[in-house]
């Protein structure tokens, strides 16, 4: 795989790019550099060739949170549109490279917004692939191009990542990954995720063995066996009940014929019933609407004058109602009204007049009135602040005397601590010079005491050294002819064991290991895969034998059941024929066809021709004879067909449940062998392609190469103790030389020391004694001192208390001045408190009674009523408007009194015009309906004029209903005579027929009991039938499931030591035993790097384990945790993985570019000159390689370079230099 262009539009900082490694200088340089500032944009190109490859990037692969609303989008944080730049509707990046095929390819991923504006939503993104140079088009489905891709590079988006990119601050995953972890990665990379499948199939499959022998075990136990006896039984049973079966099938059609009589009898007699009902409520119906008939005849008649009475009974209701209103009209007097709302409005005219001089004349007291509330106002102003002004006054006054009480206690209390204070500084008057400058005094005193000490302890050192150089000079001696011999022999055996590691290395034991494991394995497939195959080949005999036992008694049952629906129709038919000419034979049929007369109806069907009237007794005997016969015969037909198809249906269901037990015994079969047949090919080595003897011989060979590497091994390994001891002894030896030679040079160093303190110390001394001996020459401390009597301490305390002391007669005084002082100041304030108090209080007085004699001229103004003056003002004026709204009432209610009497006039006159002329419309009504009432009188004698009123309330669809209801009623009651004597004669008829001895519950009874006997009997027939097949059955199968418990017990017990030592439901076991081998192969590939790169150390595995550990050579091969690691070797160490990794990765894929991103940091110049040319021998191999980072060296020494520049406005260009 080699990439050969890159194109990016609008992603990230990046708006337009293009890296043409087809054209100079990309084209002639192996090692390239991508440089640029932090924040350019140099790993949006890594970006942008995951993108348009895999349509995924690793640095958005962590966050899998949910879909949020971001930037205006609703989208996940690990989308990779979110790489689409910011105020842009369309971005893509574009790879065109060469596959593993030779072919070139473009693939490129596309993200866009909807009509390709800034602002519209992202749309879903494109993938495509298309072939170069004719740019067709291959794939454009997302997931589908993502796959295609994978396949044409031979590599997955994560080896690729591992193999193409080395992604930036992730050397040391691996490095410092657990094993677990390490072999997870292992297995991603290499694709032997088989093994793990191969570890979890092998659990799997052990416990299904185990659950197969555990459903065997409890199927057996289902398995039960018939004793002799209870055969026998069980068949003496069978035939009894098949007689029995027959007898109670003959007494049941004997008694279902009796029951059948009854039921005529019973359906004759309530036909009978029913018809004399109908016949007694066709009467009664009749009767009932005799009256109502006539009278609807009347109401026909009378239809002719409804006109003329409702419109007399409307002139009636006008009359009426026109009398009414005049009698109101005429009881009302308007003259009495008028006058009473006359005076009325006169009164409220002179009420109007009153209010309005009583709002006048109020003028000047509320003139007054307002200017005594001004004053009241003004005199509670002064009342309210003078009142204040006391308070604060009497307020300060009594402060004031607080303070000068406070003022005199302070003042005492202080003088008395003076004094106090003075005395104790004269008895101590020796510490006033060490108080005035403490800290100077001090710091000589602590010289003294110092230097005294040093001195002493200078003297007894110096001896002591003495004594301990001389010991180590002849020690020392010794030592170096002891190292010496140590040398020459570390050195003689380390030249032997180098020839014994160059003849070990001639053979690897790793790949002997594995090749006896895999010569093992292929021989336990080859032998299971044989095994597997006879089962099989016995299971698909069994199965065609019973697929076609299965077939034919599929055929046979569903001709039972034609047979049994066949014979089921032949048994109805029969028995509705034989129904029917009972029915047919009966007396009371022959009565009837007596009683019919040619070309006349028959009362019961109506027809005109009767075909059976003449006598046919003897055919219908013999026709009823032959029917019973048949019915008999299909009775016993369908009978048989049943037990047949019971029969067919048990035999059946037990080749249903042998076909499905030998499905899944194929099943299984079939699926042990493929999952062999995968696990072989997924395993395909040169050993598949060898014979068993070929197998065999290759096996000893190993054995015999592998017991000779052992035993050079044993060899190796004492040689190799024997120059760690030799060298641990040399390594002691040198170190107690080197030890012994410091400790002499710094006892040598200290004498020296000492010698030059000791003098120093002396002058020093004498200079502080002399000085300090001048000033406190008389004092006692002094003397204490120098005899080592007095602490510096304890003097420091009397001189810190002697200062304290000071301090607080200084404060002391400052209080008695300051409580004299203020004494002084305070007498004053109180006497001119006092005064102000006084006057104060005169002032309250004097205002408080001004406002009283106010208050009570303000009262009287309105009889002492508490009111304001504007409140007095609105409820004078309220009342002027309440008198003139009664006067405009009253005016209005004078004028609608004279409009409402002139109005009555007029309707009056009007109502008395209209009752004329309904009185001249009655009287030619009446004339009219007399005449019409003598005629009608004429037919009806017993007509009043009561009964036409109402006769008239009646309308013509109810008289027309009427009517037609009782014609109805009459045909009805001719139709249910004629029905009546018709089942008269039926029932005479069948009464005389055959009539059992027994009564019909007896006989419905003994059908019920006959019917039940029958059905248990065939269902005890059924049980027997079933219990014996099952018992031939079961007796077949236990023999065939012996056998299988038997293999299947082995089989277990094979896989149950398979399960223990490679199985478990995670794969776990078989992925870090297989990864363990993967391990050393890719520390071989690192270590060949690392050779390269640092000589100094080398990668292993430690021993049956995934965890690594480095041998350095420097330290005569010593194995060391990789955590102990520095910061630049870690990095070393991580790309030479990071580099193994690549190459395990692409050991059958050929991979022709290599990216890497960062890390070069923490390397010192020469290693990151070493790590330059291991990437050079990269380079050499064949490969582009491309390099992110800010290290200046690193990009000087890259000639060719991808260089990435920041631009104002947060994008960024890329340039080829």
């Amino acid at each position: 795989m080699k990439i050969t262009a890159i194109r990016i539009h609008n992603l990230a900082s990046i708006v337009d790019a293009e890296i043409d490694f087809t054209k100079a200088p990309l084209k002639d340089a192996g090692l390239f550099a991508i440089t640029g500032d932090t924040g350019a944009g140099k790993s949006t190109i890594l970006d942008a060739i995951c993108l348009a490859l895999y349509a995924k990037t690793a640095r958005l692969g962590n966050d899998k949170g949910n879909v949020i609303d971001f930037n205006g989008d609703t989208i996940k944080l690990n989308d990779p549109r979110n790489l689409l730049r910011r105020g842009t509707g369309q971005g893509h990046a574009e790879v065109d490279f060469v596959g593993q095929d030779k072919q070139l390819y473009r693939a490129r991923y596309t993200i866009s917004r909807a009509r390709s504006k800034a602002d519209g939503n992202l749309k879903i993104a494109e993938h495509k692939l298309s072939s170069l140079p004719d740019e067709s088009l291959l794939v454009s489905n997302k997931s589908a191009t993502s796959k295609e891709v994978e396949r044409i590079i031979g590599l997955n988006f994560e080896q690729f990542s591992r193999a193409v990119l080395l992604a930036q601050h992730e050397f040391a995953a691996f490095l410092k990954a657990t094993g677990d972890e390490r072999a997870q990665l292992l297995e991603c990379l290499t694709g032997t995720d088989k093994f793990s499948l191969i570890g979890k199939r092998i659990y799997e499959r052990y416990q299904e063995q185990k659950n197969s022998l555990a459903l065997l075990k409890a199927s057996l136990a289902s398995y039960t066996l018939l004793s002799d006896e209870e055969l026998a039984a069980k068949t003496n049973q069978l035939t009894e009940l098949k007689q029995q079966i027959e007898h109670a099938k003959k007494a049941a059609a004997d008694t279902e014929r009796g029951v059948n009589w009854y039921q005529q009898a019973n359906s004759l007699a309530q036909a009978l019933h029913q018809a004399q009902q109908n016949q007694q409520q066709a009467h009664t119906a009749l009767a009932a609407v005799a009256k109502q008939s006539e009278q609807a005849q009347q109401a026909k008649s009378a239809l002719e004058i409804k006109d003329n009475r409702s419109r007399f009974a409307s002139l009636t209701a006008q009359n009426n109602e026109l009398n009414t209103k005049l009698t109101e009209f005429k009881s009302i007097d308007h003259t009495t009204l008028i006058a009473n709302l006359a005076n009325s409005l006169a009164k409220h005219s002179t009420a109007l007049q009153t209010a309005k001089q009583q709002q006048k004349s109020a003028e000047p007291l509320i003139a007054k009135a307002r200017e005594l509330d001004s004053q009241l106002a003004i005199y509670t102003q002064t009342i309210t602040s003078t009142s204040l002004q006391t308070e604060k006054e009497q307020t300060q006054l009594t402060s004031l005397q607080q303070q000068l009480e406070q003022s005199k206690t302070t003042h005492a209390e202080a003088a008395k601590l003076n004094a106090e204070q003075q005395q104790w500084l004269s008895q101590h008057s020796q510490l006033k010079p060490l108080a005035s400058d403490w800290a100077y005094f001090q710091h000589s005193f602590k010289q003294f005491i110092s230097a005294t000490e040093q001195l002493n302890t200078t003297a007894a050192q110096s001896k002591q050294l003495a004594v301990e150089l001389s010991k180590h000079n002849e020690q020392l001696a010794a030592q170096n002819n002891q190292v010496a011999v140590s040398e020459q022999a570390v050195l003689n055996q380390q030249t032997a064991l180098n020839q014994l590691n160059q003849q070990q290395s001639q053979f690897n034991i790793e790949q002997g290991d594995a090749q006896l494991k895999n010569i093992d394995y292929l021989k336990e497939q080859r032998e299971r895969y044989k095994q597997f195959s006879q089962e099989l080949k016995l299971s698909t005999q069994q199965q065609s034998n019973l697929v076609s036992e299965l077939s034919q008694s599929e055929q046979q049952q569903t001709a039972l059941k034609q047979n049994l629906v066949t014979c089921e129709q032949t048994l109805k038919h029969s028995e509705n024929a034989l129904n029917q000419a009972r029915l047919r034979a009966s007396e009371s049929v022959e009565q009837l066809r007596a009683q019919l007369t040619p070309n006349e109806p028959c009362v019961v069907c109506g027809a005109t021709e009767h075909p059976f009237a003449t006598n046919q007794n003897q055919q219908l005997n013999n026709l009823i004879a032959d029917f019973e016969s048949d019915y008999t015969h299909a009775k016993q037909h369908y009978e048989h067909a049943q037990a047949q198809l019971h029969q067919q249906q048990t035999q059946h269901a037990l080749l249903v449940a042998e076909h499905t037990q030998l499905n899944q015994a194929i099943h299984n079969a079939q699926t042990k062998q493929l999952e062999i047949n995968n696990t072989m090919q997924s395993t395909r080595s040169e050993l598949n392609n060898l014979t068993a003897e070929q197998l065999d011989m290759r096996y000893a060979q190993l054995n015999e190469q592998k017991a000779q590497y052992f035993k050079v091994q044993q060899r190796q390994r004492d040689l190799q103790e024997q120059v760690n001891q030799l060298q641990n002894s040399l390594k002691a030896e040198q170190q107690a030389q080197q030890q012994l030679h410091g400790q002499h040079v710094d006892l040598t160093h200290q004498q020296t020391q000492l010698s030059n303190k000791h003098s120093e110390l002396s002058s020093q001394l004498h200079e502080l004694t002399h000085a300090l001996s001048a000033q406190f020459a008389q004092s006692d401390f002094w003397q204490q001192l120098q005899n080592n009597t007095l602490d510096l301490n304890e003097l420091a305390q009397r001189v810190g208390q002697y200062q304290q002391t000071q301090s607080l007669l200084e404060e002391t005084q400052k209080q008695l001045d300051s409580s004299e002082q203020k004494i002084q100041q305070l007498n004053p304030l109180i006497s001119e408190s006092a005064q102000t108090l006084k006057a104060l209080t005169a002032d309250l007085a004097k205002a408080q009674q001004q406002h009283s004699s106010t208050q009570s001229e303000r009262l009287a103004l309105f009889n002492n009523e508490h009111i304001s003056a504007d409140d007095y003002q609105a409820k004078l004026a309220a009342h002027c408007e309440q008198c003139q709204a009664q006067l405009t009432q009253s005016q209005q209610a004078h004028d609608n009194a004279i409009k409402q009497r002139d109005e009555q006039a007029i309707t009056v006159n009007n109502h008395q015009q209209r009752l004329q002329e309904n009185s001249q419309e009655q009287t030619t009504l009446t004339t009219r309906y007399e005449r019409w009432f003598a005629e009608f009188k004429s037919q009806y004698a017993d007509a009043s004029h009561e009964q036409i009123a109402i006769l008239l309330t009646l309308n013509g669809d109810e008289i027309k209903a009427q009517l037609q209801q009782h014609e109805q009623l009459t045909q009805a009651l001719v139709d249910a005579n004629a029905a009546l004597k018709q089942q008269q004669n039926a029932h005479t008829q069948h009464q005389s027929s055959d009539k059992p001895q027994q009564t019909e519950a007896e006989l419905t009874a003994q059908l019920t009991t006959l019917t039940e006997q029958q059905n248990a009997l065939q269902q005890s027939q059924l049980e027997l039938n079933t219990a014996l097949a099952q018992h031939n059955q079961n007796s077949k199968a236990l023999q065939t499931k012996q056998q299988q418990l038997a293999t299947l017990q082995q089989q277990v017990e094979q896989w149950h030591l398979l399960n223990k030592v490679l199985g478990d439901a995670t794969g776990k076991t078989m992925r870090n035993l297989a990864q363990t081998q993967t391990l050393k192969i890719l520390l071989h590939y690192a270590n060949s790097h690392l050779r390269t790169l640092n000589k100094r150390y080398e990668l292993t595995a430690i021993e049956q384990s995934l965890d690594i550990a480095i041998v350095d050579k420097d330290m005569a091969d010593e194995q060391r945790s990789v955590n102990t690691l520095s910061g630049g070797e870690s990095f070393l160490v991580s790309l030479a993985l990071a580099l193994g990794l690549a190459s395990l990765s692409s050991n059958k894929v050929s991979i022709n570019s290599l990216f890497i991103d960062e890390g070069f940091g923490t390397l010192d110049s020469e290693t990151l000159s070493i790590a330059m040319d291991a990437l050079d021998s990269l380079q050499a191999q064949g490969r582009k390689v491309g390099v992110i980072s800010h290290v200046s060296q690193m990009t000087e020494r890259v000639a060719t370079q991808v260089h990435v520049a920041k631009k104002p406005g947060g994008y960024s260009t890329v340039s080829i230099i």
